[in-house]
């Protein structure tokens, strides 16, 4: 009955001329209670947020909610400040749930924009609060209370504002079958560092970089007490390094369990095998053995064989287990600049404005680095953000994260649009000019160079410098940092 009155009520307010004062009426109200008892009780159709509050849907379907109160609860702090927690009511128009908002939604509620009355798309979203369902018809449920046994989670970037006339509840699938059956982000400006995971991008890899591996070295207490950024050779070199080491230690613990392995196994031999060991000739002992003892000592060599192969494994991986001081861990990663796909409508100019992006794709395989070519345009969905605090955008990826093609590839004219130029080598008199300029963005900053190279010479254990000319005469030097046991730091 609440929400009738109060859809009614807003109905009148938002078209007084043509509804003031007749909207809102017994027989309206009548009628829409006749008509939700039929669907949701008669035929058992139950909205959207009954579904979410039962469990039998996931929360991170996409939805259309209304926004129908702010609400503000105050607690004391330990020190005796006060603090205020924010969340908003929800409504599918039959039920209501309250939202958790995180920092950006609240600046959003703070400044208007998200206020009560007001649509939004959510989608992403997660059930905190009591393990069980609820149901929204239970005495004991009220989304008006601080107690409220569930409550939605909702971040800002899987939340956009939806149009007055939208319809609330569960989005239409076919609605979703351009735009990935989520939110599909359609500028890098839309996204904030601290406003949760992006539900789908569609990006233009502008330029991507060698694979790297992130090494950690693991201490007996199962901590990372160091780490390091490798390229692909010296990951093959200390790969080679810690093998071997493992290898050696293995081989010279096995000769010692071996010995002591032996001493236990052969006090549980059979006397006929005793014999035979202890005569001056096995083999012609064995030979006069009859057949019952012959095969008495046959079944124990192989059952001997096999326990001193089990009993010495298990004492060598023990061993390891004990004196293992460092351990170690690699995962391979790649870095590309990345930039949003511009699309027809978008205000002329804005994607060239746009700041690149860094995506980081970690424990990337043979199938990523495919796809992850330049010149690709992707789409990928729940990406993690953060700011380096440069203003740069920082996205990361894991192993499971979708990634795929945008099926078909867009045109040469959208990549251009969106701010992607295919690499070409600089000369050393365009790279001196472009160095004087002020204010390049990160694209610019970095230059592909063709030069010969004259000199190499090392600066301190992780650094060399290398000298290079063209036919231009001038020269500049390189700089690369690098592991202290690395002896081509420059690939050569």
């Amino acid at each position: 009955y609440r929400w009738i009155v109060w859809k009614l009520a807003a109905m009148e307010r938002r078209f007084p001329m043509q509804l003031g004062g007749r909207y809102l009426n017994y027989g309206h109200v009548l009628s829409q209670l006749k008509s939700r008892y039929e669907r949701e009780l008669v035929a058992a159709r139950r909205p959207a947020l009954r579904k979410m509050l039962n469990k039998d849907v996931a929360a991170g379907i996409p939805i259309i909610l209304c926004v129908s109160q702010v609400l503000r609860f105050r607690s004391k702090k330990p020190d005796g400040g006060v603090a205020e927690e924010l969340r908003l009511e929800l409504t599918d128009g039959w039920y209501s749930i309250p939202a958790l908002v995180d920092s950006v939604l609240a600046i959003y509620v703070e400044k208007g924009t998200i206020k009560i009355g007001s649509k939004i798309a959510v989608c992403n979203a997660q059930l905190a609060g009591s393990d069980d369902g609820v149901d929204p018809l239970d005495d004991s449920y009220d989304s008006s209370k601080r107690n409220c046994p569930l409550l939605l989670r909702i971040t800002a970037n899987s939340t956009r504002p939806a149009k007055w006339h939208a319809r609330l509840g569960y989005v239409p699938p076919k609605s979703l079958e351009n735009h990935a059956g989520t939110i599909l982000v359609k500028s890098l400006d839309d996204i904030h560092p601290n406003g949760g995971s992006i539900p789908a991008i569609d990006l233009v890899v502008c330029k991507a970089y060698h694979r790297m591996y992130r090494e950690e070295l693991i201490n007996e207490n199962k901590q990372v007490y160091s780490t390091n950024h490798l390229t692909e050779a010296e990951e093959s070199s200390r790969k080679i390094e810690f093998d071997s080491k493992d290898q050696r230690a293995r081989e010279k613990l096995a000769d010692s369990a071996q010995k002591e392995c032996l001493k236990e196994l052969d006090e549980d031999a059979p006397p006929e095998w005793k014999e035979m060991v202890e005569s001056n000739s096995p083999e012609e002992h064995y030979d006069k053995l009859c057949d019952v003892n012959r095969k008495i000592v046959d079944d124990w060599s192989h059952k001997r064989a096999v326990l001193l192969q089990s009993m010495v494994s298990k004492s060598v991986e023990h061993s390891m287990a004990d004196h293992l001081t460092t351990e170690r861990a690699s995962i391979p990663y790649v870095k590309v600049l990345v930039k949003a796909l511009f699309r027809n409508g978008t205000k002329r100019g804005t994607e060239r404005r746009q700041v690149a992006a860094e995506l980081t794709a970690w424990r990337v395989t043979d199938d990523h680095l495919a796809v992850l070519r330049e010149g690709n345009v992707i789409r990928m969905k729940s990406l993690n953000v953060k700011s380096d605090g440069k203003g740069l955008l920082q996205l990361s990826s894991k192993a499971d994260t979708p990634m795929e093609l945008l099926a078909p590839q867009p045109s040469r004219y959208q990549l251009r649009q969106s701010g992607y130029e295919e690499r070409s080598a600089l000369s050393f008199i365009r790279l001196n000019l472009l160095s004087k300029q002020k204010h390049l963005n990160l694209i610019e900053r970095e230059v592909d160079i063709v030069g010969v190279i004259m000199k190499i010479e090392r600066e301190g254990e992780n650094s060399s410098i290398a000298y290079l000319t063209d036919e231009s005469g001038l020269v500049i030097s390189l700089t690369r940092n690098h592991t202290a046991h690395c002896a081509d730091p420059f690939h050569i």
